[in-house]
């Protein structure tokens, strides 16, 4: 009977946990008008899953959540919803992943605009696209020992892991990488291309600066 992640959402919003059950519970934390601390009620639960949930994440404003099971598979669920009047969050994409995983190697991640997941597993570090599951990029031997913790930072633009006592910072290319296809394919139908246009171009001489 087992709690194997427990977190405070970065709105300060939420509190969620989850455990040896098939599912995240979230609870609102309230506060009055000047501030203070009013109470904590439960706020809805993500289900889905068949098996315990070793870990999950939130983006930066709580709107989307990643979770990882036991049950073979990784979640991503849209979050933005009223719960007060009922409406419970929604999955939004169900992958699966191929290794044998436990509640301390096994870790996710979601970049703050929830458009990538980060699986860490023992030293390696797997990126896919929150909306099609695929593969976009991957980290082996990230540490000499089993990875600690995965993280993006809340501006997006880097990715952080910690393991074998140190702590690692990377560029978040693949969330470069994904923001630079959105806007191609926006670039298509916007009304004001040049906008577009210098957004793309100002990604791709960042990505160019990173890469060489």
């Amino acid at each position: 009977m087992k709690t194997y992640c427990a977190k405070v959402s970065p709105c300060g919003r939420f509190v969620a946990t989850s455990g040896f059950t098939p599912d995240v519970k979230l609870w609102e934390v309230k506060f009055t008008r000047t501030g203070e601390f009013e109470k904590v009620q439960r706020a809805f639960e993500l289900t889905g899953h068949t098996s315990g949930v070793f870990q999950f994440d939130f983006n930066a404003d709580s709107s989307r959540m990643a979770t990882i099971s036991k049950d073979g598979t990784w979640k991503v669920f849209n979050t933005n919803v009223e719960f007060n009047k009922g409406q419970d969050p929604e999955v939004v994409f169900t992958g699966r992943y191929g290794f044998e995983a436990d509640e301390i190697r096994t870790k996710i991640a979601l970049s703050a605009d929830g458009t990538v997941v980060a699986i860490g597993h023992d030293k390696t570090i797997r990126f896919h696209s929150a909306k099609s599951g695929d593969e976009i990029g991957r980290l082996d031997d990230v540490h000499s020992q089993a990875i600690t913790r995965i993280h993006f930072d809340s501006s997006g633009k880097y990715f952080v892991s910690s393991g074998d006592r140190h702590v690692r910072v990377f560029h978040n290319v693949v969330g470069y990488r994904m923001t630079l296809d959105d806007l191609k394919d926006k670039l298509k139908r916007a009304p004001k291309k040049e906008v577009v246009q210098e957004q793309i171009a100002a990604l791709e001489a960042t990505l160019k600066d990173i890469l060489g």
